[in-house]
Parts: structure tokens; C-alpha cells; sequence
């Protein structure tokens, strides 16, 4: 009985011993197997170039969403022969793809920086909300009620009272402008839709004037691009952020040739890369469904 014992603790022994294989894992050995996603799409330097590029997909794309897109049977004719566990797995690996192209080592010219924008009447355009897509864009950011949600830049409150909704009666936004002359606009914003959740901040070139561990998440529409000193502004709200936090900018693309906006208040996503990531950020999210915009989503570092 004891040599009976001991051979059936080894073999216990030798079971625990085996590398188990994370749902990643098994989704990349499906990836490259008998999904055959390599033969249409590229990830990293491997595979074909009939159909997107993968290499950070999972920045694009919600868990939800790449189930959605591994499921259907239209373009992927695979997927009706893998088990649910296995789309799981994939859906799994893809969210690992998260690699963007490297930046040009090249310095490129030194972004002159645009002056604070006055132009009320353009920020409420009539045509703006079918340019924007603003309810789409409060819903891809799944803002929980009872947050705290800082909008930098507020402007006329076009966003504001939208986050202040999002936010809930539980919650906090703070409206914050260079500009006293918009906060009184966002304040009349706000009023009108009859919310009582927003705080009002005057800020500087340098600092949102908020305090420390203060926010969820940090918006900023059209106004990274008129920040006087942006590398001190971002390190200001990386010291705002709660552990987690968000921060959300939005940037007319330069790449666009219909965005509404002058070259001088545009800018390029490498632009945005390269001044943002160094301050301590990386990219969690991009908002790819934005139709003259980017939206990119960084979390700190």
C-alpha cells in the first residue's frame, strides 16, 4: 500500500508538473491553426493581406465586439467549426493584440501651437452632432454612474452636460477652461438640460487646477491641440488620475481632408503618440468608428 501510495503521489506530482495553457495561448495556437486566420489577415510580420491587419486589433475592439466579428460566418468561414470555448479562446488571444507600429526615429517639425479657439458658433454647429457621433461616442466610453469625470477644454458644454448625464445625480464632472468666458457658456450648457453635478475650474497653461487622485476619467475634445504648455498639462492629469483612470482625447485628424477644422487645430496620430506616451501614457483604446476624429484612449504608464 505504501509503494502503491507513493506511485500515485508521483503521478499527482507529475499531473501538477504540466505548463497549463492560458486561454491566450490556445486562442494563438487556433489563430495560426485550424482557424486559418493567417491566410487572409497580418499580424506582426506573419501572414497574408486580404483583410485587416491585426497587430492591435485589441485596442479596437471590445471583447464583445471580437466575438462578434469571429463569429461571423460571411467572412470567416472557419468559425462554424469551432466550439464556443474556442471562439473564447480566440477572442482571448486577439485581445493581446495590442502592438502598434513603432514611431519614426526622424524628429519631425515642431508643432506650432494653436491659440485658444473663441469661436462659439462652431462649436455648436448645427451639422455637429452628425460630424461627431456624440451619443455613440458616450456609450463606446462606458462611463459608470457615480464617477468623477474631468472635461478639460469644456468650450460651450457640448460635451459636458452629455458626461454629467453619463456620470448620474451620484456623480461629479468638472468643467475646465483657460477661458472664463467658456465656462460661463458650459454653465449655460449645463443649466439648460437642468443638471446639477458639474463643478466649474478656471485653469492655467499648465495645470487643470484639480486635485490629486481626483478623477475616473479625463476628457478632452479639441483642446490637447491649444495646451500653452502640454507636457506640463499631461503630467498635471496623470497626478488627477485615480489608480485605473482614463483619460480620452479627441483630435480633429490631420490625415482628414473634410474634418472641419484648419490645419493649425488638426492633428496627426503620430503627433498625438509622440507627445502624449512620454508623459507617462500608453495607449489602452482607439475609437476607430469616429468619422473625422481620433479618439484615442490612454491609461498611465
Amino acid at each position: 500500500m505504501i509503494v502503491a501510495g507513493a506511485i500515485f503521489a508521483l503521478a499527482l506530482s507529475a499531473r501538477a508538473a504540466q505548463p497549463v495553457t492560458s486561454d491566450a495561448d490556445a486562442g494563438r495556437a487556433l489563430f495560426e491553426g485550424k482557424g486559418q486566420c493567417l491566410s487572409c489577415h497580418r499580424v506582426g510580420d506573419s501572414g497574408g493581406r486580404t483583410a485587416r491587419d491585426l497587430s492591435w486589433i485589441g485596442l479596437l475592439r471590445t471583447p464583445d465586439k471580437l466575438r462578434a466579428a469571429v463569429t461571423n460566418i460571411k467572412t470567416h468561414a472557419s468559425a462554424a467549426t469551432l466550439t464556443p470555448a474556442e471562439i473564447g479562446h480566440l477572442v482571448a488571444y486577439l485581445r493581446t493584440r495590442r502592438t502598434l507600429w513603432a514611431l519614426s526615429v526622424d524628429a519631425p517639425p515642431e508643432r506650432e501651437i494653436a491659440p485658444a479657439t473663441e469661436n462659439a458658433p462652431f462649436f455648436n454647429r448645427p451639422q455637429r452632432d452628425e460630424e461627431e457621433r456624440p451619443e455613440l461616442l458616450m456609450s463606446a466610453l462606458q462611463i459608470r454612474p457615480g464617477t468623477t469625470v474631468a472635461d478639460i477644454g469644456s468650450g460651450t458644454g457640448y460635451f459636458t452636460w452629455r458626461l454629467a448625464q453619463q456620470v448620474g445625480p451620484q456623480g461629479k464632472v468638472y468643467a475646465v477652461d483657460v477661458q472664463q468666458s467658456m465656462l460661463d457658456l458650459t454653465r449655460t450648457a449645463v443649466a439648460a438640460h437642468k443638471l446639477k453635478n458639474v463643478d466649474y475650474v478656471l485653469a492655467t497653461d499648465s495645470s487643470p487646477r484639480l486635485a490629486e487622485r481626483s478623477c475616473d476619467l479625463v476628457f478632452m475634445a479639441y483642446a490637447y491641440h491649444e495646451f500653452g504648455e502640454p507636457a506640463e498639462m499631461m503630467r498635471a492629469i496623470r497626478r488627477a488620475l485615480k489608480p485605473g483612470g482614463r483619460v480620452v482625447v479627441l483630435e480633429y485628424a490631420k490625415e482628414s481632408t473634410i474634418a472641419p477644422a484648419s490645419p493649425l487645430h488638426k492633428m496627426s496620430f503620430e503627433e498625438i503618440r509622440r507627445e502624449i506616451e512620454p508623459t507617462g501614457f500608453v495607449i489602452d483604446q482607439l475609437l476607430d468608428f469616429l468619422p473625422v476624429q481620433h479618439g484615442v484612449i490612454f491609461t498611465i504608464k
